[in-house]
């Protein structure tokens, strides 16, 4: 029954990954061919690229996961890893330029965003690279699937953001005229650098010689998934800041608020119970789904409305609720409040607080996303 089980979730995620590969296919044919038509190819070319680095990243997890239960990589397994290693690197270097050269004027975040990370990647690949006698164990492989699992969504997210706001800028004319000199673009690209970077990282053949090389590979995943988590806490306030200008710091205080009341009211322990696989999953699947959608309502009305010489109150309400949701479910997805060993005390109440605000925010930006696209598509020129 409970390899049933197991064999139902696969083929449903299985099935779930074929449909958004499908789809994404589908739409870069779609647009691809317009803009071949159009004699605009290099532009054509990016977009590839991006589906191409999209599609490789998510492939090199799909097969990480198939192998994680052998247990002992053989050499062609090590050399499919490292293949698709390679070609989401390149492609993701290929694409950032082509965006690059596609959106003009020379920006130097654009441009040098890759080579640190680069280097960090060096140093894991130098401490991580497996041998026959290379140790495991069930604490090391444990975090680095969290941290993949976290480099999935951070994939997805950051990318679907980048589209839009490179997309965008050849349907705004504001944005056009900006040129490449733009920060909201600075911080997307360095977003889906990182979590390409820590897909790589995490679903690279990893092993470890001595508890020393043990601790630095899991430090460098560490700081990679943080990294990404900041970075994209940066792009929503990017975002959110054209709407609501300085008041965008305002949306950070219902997390700040919750971790604050959460830590006064219990201090952590000093040897913390780990979370339950399960409670883990369940916590954090709606958090995923919430920053994964307010993400992409964030950047389409980012996309669609810059340039507005006065945003009305439902846009400046739409982006400030977007805003606090997508901060709140980043924060759950980086490391849940919530812990085994203190959640039967007075911290529980504030727990759950945590975990259904970004649902509750999510849910009052819904009617708002829609009375602002109504108002937009009103505009004559929009529809």
């Amino acid at each position: 029954m409970q390899m049933t089980k197991k064999t139902l979730k696969r083929v449903i995620s299985l099935a779930e990954t074929f449909i958004a590969i499908a789809t994404g296919i589908l739409a870069a044919a779609f647009s691809s061919g317009k803009d071949v038509h159009l004699h605009r190819h290099v532009l054509a070319a990016g977009g590839c690229f991006l589906v191409a680095t999209y599609l490789s990243a998510l492939l090199l997890i799909y097969t990480k996961l198939f192998l994680s239960d052998c247990r002992r990589l053989h050499g062609w397994h090590v050399w499919s890893l490292q293949l698709l290693c390679v070609i989401s690197g390149a492609s993701l270097v290929a694409t950032n330029s082509l965006l690059l050269v596609l959106i003009g004027e020379g920006n130097g975040l654009l441009s040098l965003n890759l080579l640190p990370v680069q280097g960090i990647i060096g140093v894991l690949a130098y401490h991580a690279t497996p041998t026959e006698d290379s140790a495991r164990d069930e604490a090391f492989e444990a975090q680095v699937k969290s941290a993949r699992k976290v480099a999935l969504f951070a994939a997805a997210t950051a990318f679907a953001v980048q589209t839009t706001l490179v997309f965008g800028s050849f349907s705004n004319a504001t944005l056009q005229a900006m040129g490449g000199r733009r920060l909201d673009l600075s911080v997307s690209f360095l977003a889906s650098a990182l979590s390409v970077f820590l897909v790589v990282a995490t679903c690279m053949p990893l092993g470890f010689r001595n508890q020393g090389a043990r601790d630095k590979v899991l430090s460098i995943v560490r700081y990679l998934k943080h990294g990404v988590m900041a970075v994209l806490a940066v792009t929503a306030v990017t975002l959110g800041q054209e709407f609501l200008g300085g008041a965008a710091a305002l949306a950070l205080f219902p997390e700040i608020t919750v971790a604050a009341m959460y830590y006064a009211v219990n201090l952590p322990a000093d040897e913390p119970a780990a979370l339950d696989a399960a409670d883990r999953k369940m916590e954090v699947l709606p958090t995923v789904v919430v920053a994964t959608f307010g993400f992409g309502m964030l950047g389409a009305a980012y996309a669609a409305l810059f340039g507005t010489p006065e945003y009305d109150v439902y846009a400046k309400a739409l982006a400030f609720t977007l805003l606090t949701a997508v901060v709140s479910s980043l924060g759950r997805v980086a490391g849940p409040l919530c812990d085994a060993g203190r959640d039967k005390s007075s911290a529980a109440w504030v727990a759950f607080l945590s975990n259904i605000l970004p649902i509750v925010e999510m849910l009052v930006a819904v009617p708002l996303a829609a009375k602002v696209m109504v108002d937009f598509l009103a505009v004559p020129g929009n529809g």
